[in-house]
């Protein structure tokens, strides 16, 4: 386990954007795991929201407020436990995928469909990417668990992912009716986006899918030198083997689009993205206020035990 101060990769934006497969491809890289989807890592956002609460709800009397403790600073601490645990599972995993060595067998390096999570033993594997697509609503608490963390904003059109949310189950997931996914597209896009405006290009990337599927390689380059790590040829075949799981594109829902409830609405959102890479500074106070009131929002009325009911 690393003792420099934590440096996770988080990947965000609608599911069906190259998400996974982005998450597996860097997980490739000597010196970032890919992790299964997570859902724990949000949720203890959330607890450290309300446990920090219980903790100054007293003034004088509560331990927290008692010395006026910085939320900022106790979600750090937070953000290094769980760094801490993330590198105790990834032992472990190791240690089931690989054996006691951490080392790929002959046959599961001749595999293209193993998905490894280390390629060599010497691979040091300081960091981790989680693509888990819950992540994009908890931003605004992630960033500050993790003062060193970095995003990659997966932009898509909306009817490429709602065509790929309808045959989902082709690729392991649920199928999804098309305005149910033109709902899915829209918040988690909108709440995407506003984290690239808070944060600004220094801490998040926008991946375009497109570019994704035309020019993986130099794209791959490009995640590379924004998270400031070498560059990947193991990254770039995984890419190349993985994309497009589901097997369906944009016109397959052409003729249906313009009758979807929300479906305008998602376009203008698309459009207005696409149009816009330089954020002034209003923009950037406008998206650090959506994001703390999304977290705050998803975090409202969950007491802890001992909290109130």
């Amino acid at each position: 386990m690393t003792t420099s101060p934590p440096r996770p990769v988080f990947i965000i934006g609608a599911p069906r954007s190259g998400t996974s497969v982005t998450t597996w491809a860097l997980g490739q890289h000597p010196d970032i795991q890919p992790m299964p989807e997570t859902a724990w890592i949000a949720a203890e956002a959330v607890a450290s929201l309300q446990s920090f609460r219980l903790g100054s709800e007293r003034g004088e009397f509560s331990h927290l407020s008692n010395v006026r403790f910085p939320f900022d600073a106790f979600l750090e601490h937070k953000g290094r436990a769980i760094d801490a645990v993330v590198h105790d599972a990834f032992a472990r995993r190791l240690m089931d995928k690989y054996g006691a060595e951490g080392r790929p067998s002959a046959d599961q390096l001749a595999d293209p469909e193993f998905l490894h999570i280390r390629l060599d033993p010497d691979h040091p594997k300081t960091r981790w990417v989680d693509g888990a697509p819950i992540n994009t609503f908890y931003t605004w608490a992630l960033a500050r668990m993790f003062p060193d963390a970095q995003f990659l904003f997966h932009l898509r059109a909306p009817q490429g992912v709602i065509a790929s949310l309808e045959k989902f189950d082709v690729a392991g997931g649920v199928a999804t009716e098309h305005e149910a996914a033109v709902a899915i597209w829209t918040e988690h896009v909108r709440a995407a986006w506003n984290t690239e405006r808070a944060l600004g290009p220094d801490r998040v990337f926008r991946v375009d899918f497109d570019r994704l599927q035309s020019d993986p390689e130099a794209l791959m380059g490009d995640i590379c030198a924004f998270l400031n790590e070498p560059s990947c040829s193991e990254c770039v075949a995984f890419l190349n083997r993985r994309l497009n799981s589901s097997g369906t594109h944009e016109t397959d829902i052409r003729d249906t689009l313009g009758a979807l409830a929300g479906f305008k609405e998602a376009a203008a959102l698309y459009d207005a993205i696409t149009a816009t890479r330089t954020e002034t500074a209003e923009g950037r106070e406008a998206g650090e206020q959506y994001i703390q009131k999304r977290f705050e929002s998803l975090s409202a009325d969950r007491p802890l035990l001992g909290g109130r009911s």
